[in-house]
Formats: C-alpha cells, sequence, structure tokens
C-alpha cells in the first residue's frame, strides 16, 4: 500500500476497505456524548483539556519529522485553529452536563451551517440557491430544538451546543488554510497542543481539578481520544479521497441518529416529541449546504 505524503492519500485502497473505514467512522465518532457522560467526575474544562493533550501525545511520534521541518509562520494558522478547537470542546462538552444528548448532538452538527454563513459574508464565497434554502431549513430546525425547553438548564445547554458548533466553524476554516502546507499529522499535533495549552491555563485559573478521578472517568477520556478522535473523524477525513464528499455527508448525518439512540439505550433519554421534527430540519439543511460546499468545513467530516 502506497501513501503520497503530499495529499495524505492512500493509493489503492479496495473499494470495500473505504466503505468499511467510513462506517468505522461514523460509528466511532458517534459515541463521543455518551463517552463524555460516562466521564461525569471530571468537569467539562477538564475533559476538554484532556482529549486535546492526549490526542497530541498520541500523534507526535508519528509526526516528528515533519514537525522538525516546520516554519515558524507555519504554525499560525494551527495555533489559531487550536484556539477555536479549545472553545469548541468546552461549550460542548458543557452543555451535554445541561441538556439531553439528542439537543445537544443536533445543535453543535450545524458547523457546516455557520461556516457557509462565515464563508458567504467573510470571503465573498457564492452560495447557490440550494444552499440558502438549507441554511433557512436549519437554522429553522435549531430554532425548534433550542427552544423546547426555555426554562432550567437545558435552554442554556441548547445555547452552549449552537456555540460548539459555531467555534468548530472557526476551527475547520482555519484548519483549512493550515492545511494547504501542513500534512494531517503535523497539523493535528500542533492544533491540538495549542488548545491543550489554552485549556490548561482556563483550568489553572479556574481552579479545575485535573487528576484524582474514579476509574471510569479515565477509561471514558481514553475512550474519547482512541475512538472519536483517532478512529473517527480522522478516518473519515482519510475516506474522502476514495469516495465522494456528498456521499460522506449523507454517511455523517447517522451520527447523531446513533448517539441519540444509544442515548436511550445507555440512559433512558427520551427527546421531547418537538426534537424529532427540528432534527430531522437540521440534518436536511446541513446536506442541503453539503451538496454546494465550496470549503472543506462545509461538509460535516472535519469536525473533531
Amino acid at each position: 500500500m502506497k501513501t503520497d505524503p503530499g495529499t495524505d492519500r492512500i493509493e489503492s485502497r479496495p473499494v470495500w476497505a473505504s466503505w468499511s473505514l467510513l462506517a468505522l467512522g461514523v460509528v466511532a465518532a458517534s459515541v463521543s456524548a455518551i463517552l463524555v457522560r460516562y466521564a461525569e467526575g471530571a468537569e467539562a474544562l477538564a475533559i476538554s483539556f484532556w482529549r486535546c493533550v492526549l490526542g497530541a501525545l498520541l500523534l507526535a511520534p508519528f509526526a516528528r519529522s515533519g514537525l522538525r521541518d516546520m516554519k515558524r509562520p507555519a504554525f499560525t494558522m494551527p495555533v489559531i485553529a487550536g484556539a477555536f478547537l479549545a472553545v469548541h470542546f468546552a461549550t460542548w462538552i458543557r452543555s451535554l452536563e445541561l441538556t439531553t444528548v439528542a439537543s445537544s448532538v443536533l445543535l453543535v452538527s450545524t458547523t457546516p451551517i455557520f461556516v457557509a454563513l462565515i464563508a458567504w459574508f467573510a470571503f465573498k464565497d457564492r452560495l447557490p440557491a440550494v444552499g440558502w434554502t438549507g441554511i433557512v431549513i436549519a437554522l429553522g430546525g435549531s430554532a425548534v430544538v433550542a427552544g423546547v425547553d426555555l426554562g432550567g438548564t437545558s435552554f442554556a445547554g441548547n445555547l452552549l451546543a449552537l456555540a460548539g458548533g459555531a467555534m468548530a466553524a472557526g476551527y475547520v476554516l482555519a484548519g483549512g488554510v493550515a492545511r494547504r502546507t501542513l500534512g494531517i499529522l503535523e497539523y493535528a499535533v500542533v492544533t491540538y497542543a495549542a488548545a491543550a495549552v489554552l485549556l490548561l491555563v482556563v483550568c489553572l485559573a479556574a481552579g479545575v481539578d485535573l487528576i484524582g478521578y474514579p476509574s471510569i472517568t479515565w477509561w471514558a477520556l481514553a475512550g474519547i481520544v482512541v475512538g472519536p478522535q483517532l478512529l473517527g473523524h480522522t478516518v473519515i477525513n482519510l475516506v474522502l479521497k476514495d469516495i465522494d464528499a456528498t456521499t460522506v455527508s449523507a454517511a455523517i448525518m447517522a451520527e447523531p441518529v446513533f448517539a441519540i439512540t444509544l442515548a436511550f439505550v445507555l440512559f433512558d433519554e427520551v427527546p421531547s416529541m418537538l426534537v424529532y421534527p427540528g432534527g430531522a430540519a437540521i440534518l436536511a439543511g446541513i446536506y442541503l449546504v453539503s451538496t454546494t460546499a465550496r470549503r472543506p468545513g462545509q461538509i460535516p467530516v472535519d469536525q473533531p
């Protein structure tokens, strides 16, 4: 099997292998919210920190040569992406403490919508009518899901999940620039490390405990890194070389469905009836936007 380092493409991969990898990636990515719930012994900021620092440490040995060759200017965009990533994790993981898995995973999935809007406003990217239709549908669905429970902590959790989706848009847009000159391993290590440093500073300033957790929390943290982070989104990004982006985008729509199903089975969480039509609208809108994608972040596979 031959690898082209310039494109991260693995050549001569059988078709069945690409589809198997896509299935593995979708399933692995869908358990992120579930594992966060099992890591309840740690605060959201701590979970975010450990997810980033462990991800950087695991990938660093494979990126040593590339990191040594990086010039100082090449670090700028990955560090910016890391800052967005840190806030993305902190807001989204906190949302899971305040609202249901269903609402959280559906609302954080709106990243492609934010990417499309930012690209249209800031970079003057043209957005065809079908893209605008998708945005309107997704935003309408988001309003329904976010407004299901305006009392208690749920509404705050829903807003945090939406904020997480917006921050992920910043992450993928900055990452899109960085990846023009960096391989995926070098980019990932620098981005995760930058996010970890920022989160560490915030954790220390806020007095967040970073150790002393029960064993189930450590196992959940390890599972988050190995599953959603390494086997999930990394694998999904790799198969984009072999399977067209629209098809991959459709497959990604299964992620929140799997997560919601697992939350029902494991935590007995039953979403409000309005979450179903609202969630369907969000996913339909994201799919429509992804079919008009001009930038990687409009395809819902670059999220961490």
